[in-house]
């Protein structure tokens, strides 16, 4: 982190300086620390500047650790910068979490500021980008914080290689590369990173095998947009080809996972799970995850708004309990670790273990339709097992799973019985959280999330299974339900709809999600494009003063709302609500103001 821990370490100049929109907390859970290990473990010294003063034109934070000797790598942060920055209403965040005492220090579109700065100070130096900024833009993208199509990032930032997906073998194959002094320019053959060619060149070389996007400007159009999408979305197994006006961007096939001995062996480097020395404030981020558990990667959700699919990949790949439970071990010994795992968990805590032949042999599906198969294994049972086997440990007093669950791959039999029962008994505390989104069937259609019958389903075996535990242990147990507003195809009648049903179920909840369109989602193609990509039907989009109105249907109880609820009961033609959904007596009471 300094010239004077460099010296300590006999470091003359690193062969890889990492810059980081976050500060730097060495624990797994943060994108720098665990690229930073990954390197460090493949043998190539790293040096990371966290945070660089961007305002100052002389950018003399930038070049504090000198020139590395082989490139430089762009680091934006664990969260998407913008979606950091702003509001899904579009106002400004007052605090970062990934900053020391939650301190604004990060520009807005990070890697981009980031990497204009290194390319003045450095002109020749390679600099690679990645992180879930430029992962999510590798192509031309919709950019709600603009409201307008961008280029590729690679158009915009000069940067040598883009890694998209989770980074570690594609960057450790970088490096290898210009150790052998490979010129950057050559490297074009890495799975799971993006590369530029001169429109000149390709006009030469038109890479038949690849698939081609349509080009920027032309994918400004919205129906382009959509159509480009859907080939972008069905694509696995093949180059991704798309043309800007000054340069033409490929991208290559994505990188394979990580076996679980390389993912036991990666979690297993020695993170101190503390915040670096240097800071004297807390950084917020870290005191939630600091005792935490990385289980698995991958997601295969499918959830349409979710961008961790793309990031992540769909394949999991979980870590050995043997490993864990080593983590765990070390993790107790800390004089900071006063009993309780906070996490145990992944993208989605019970996909652990979960497995199918096809991902070794074929990949994941084009049809994405992991959920419901059948081929698929489930994990539950060496999910159990690791939990079990966490919670007897010496010195540990609770196990949490703070991650989330996916409720309909809980199955409403004697052994989802099982399953259930020993989460809701010893690694919830109180809530268990889930996210159905909505209720509606056109809107779960259209997030890929399961229908109301399934939820229905899930709720009835949850108070069946809490009812017996209650009178086992007196604990009194609650599901604590994650919704969402204004995704494309909800209407204000939807809304409806789903409050009246959370009322039904006794569900009142503040975890309201108002959808933000991040970019490269399916949801977000829908938003720009007024269609769903993958069928051409059009799509209904909520925007401006409407998006008000559904976030705060699903607050019916709270009497700031009620001018925003009564104005949807009203363009709902619902106005036989009023008195029932909303107090009547309030509504004269303020209608006489």
């Amino acid at each position: 982190m300094t010239p004077a821990e460099l010296k300590n370490c006999g470091i003359d100049r690193p062969d890889v300086i990492l810059i980081s929109g976050d500060a730097y907390v060495d624990h797994p859970s943060f994108a720098a620390a665990l690229l930073g290990r990954a390197l460090w473990d493949a043998g190539f010294t790293v040096g990371i500047i966290t945070q660089p003063e961007w305002r100052d034109r002389d950018y003399k934070h930038f070049t504090k650790l000198g020139r590395p000797k082989l490139f430089f790598a762009v680091v934006p942060g664990a969260v998407d910068p913008m979606v950091n920055a702003y509001t899904p209403a579009l106002k400004k965040r007052s605090q970062d979490s990934y900053s020391p005492g939650g301190k604004l220090n990060r520009p807005e579109r990070t890697t981009i500021v980031y990497t204009n700065a290194i390319h003045k100070m450095y002109p020749q130096m390679p600099i690679v980008i990645g992180g879930i900024e430029a992962s999510m833009r590798r192509f031309a993208h919709y950019d709600y914080w603009s409201d307008s199509v961008r280029q590729g990032i690679l158009a915009d930032a000069p940067a040598s290689l883009l890694v998209y997906g989770m980074g570690e073998l594609a960057l450790i194959e970088i490096a290898n590369k210009l150790r052998a002094r490979t010129p950057v320019k050559e490297i074009r053959d890495v799975p799971g990173t993006c590369w530029t060619m001169s429109v000149g060149e390709y006009r030469k070389n038109p890479m038949e095998d690849a698939v081609i996007l349509p080009a920027y400007p032309n994918v400004t159009n919205r129906e382009i947009y959509g159509k480009s999408f859907a080939s972008f979305y069905q694509e696995t197994k093949k180059p991704i080809v798309q043309q800007h006006p000054k340069t033409v961007i490929v991208a290559n096939t994505p990188m394979r996972p990580m076996t679980t001995e390389e993912l036991d062996h990666l979690y297993e480097l020695p993170f101190t799970r503390k915040q670096h020395p240097i800071y004297k404030e807390k950084i917020p981020a870290l005191e939630p995850v600091q005792f935490s558990l990385v289980t698995h990667r991958g997601c295969f959700g499918n959830c349409s708004f979710c961008a961790i699919t793309h990031h992540q990949g769909r394949i999991i790949t979980s870590r050995s309990e043997e490993s864990l439970i080593r983590e765990a071990k070390r993790m107790i010994k800390m004089p900071e670790f006063r009993g309780t795992i906070q996490d145990v968990g992944g993208p989605t805590a019970n996909m652990y273990a979960a497995i199918c032949q096809k991902w070794e042999e074929e990949g994941p599906c084009r049809n994405k339709q992991c959920t419901s198969c059948k081929e698929r294994e489930s994990g539950a049972e060496s999910h159990i097992s690791l939990l079990r086997n966490l919670r007897e440990l010496p010195g540990v007093k609770h196990v949490f799973i703070s991650s989330g669950i996916r409720y309909d791959l809980i199955p409403p039999d004697p052994k989802g019985d099982k399953y259930l029962t020993e989460i809701m008994r010893y690694h919830i505390s109180g809530h268990m959280k889930i996210a159905p989104e909505h209720i509606a069937s056109k809107v779960t259609e259209l997030m890929h999330k399961p229908t109301k019958f399934k939820f229905d389903v899930f709720i009835n075996h949850f108070e069946q299974v809490r009812d017996k535990l209650e009178k086992k242990t007196g604990k009194r147990m609650y599901l604590l339900p994650y919704m969402m507003s204004s995704h494309p195809g909800c209407t204000i009648n939807d809304m409806i709809e789903l409050a009246l049903y959370l009322r039904e179920k006794n569900l009142y909840t503040e975890q309201v999600q108002d959808f933000t369109p991040v970019p490269m989602t399916l949801s977000t193609a829908m938003y720009y494009s007024g269609l769903n990509p993958l069928t051409g039907c059009k799509v209904h989009v909520p925007v401006g003063n409407e998006k008000l109105i559904q976030r705060a249907i699903l607050h019916w109880k709270d009497p700031s709302k009620y001018d925003y609820v009564v104005s949807g009961l009203a363009r709902a033609g619902r106005k036989d609500l009023i008195g029932d959904l909303v107090p009547k007596s309030e509504v004269k009471r303020r209608l006489k103001k």
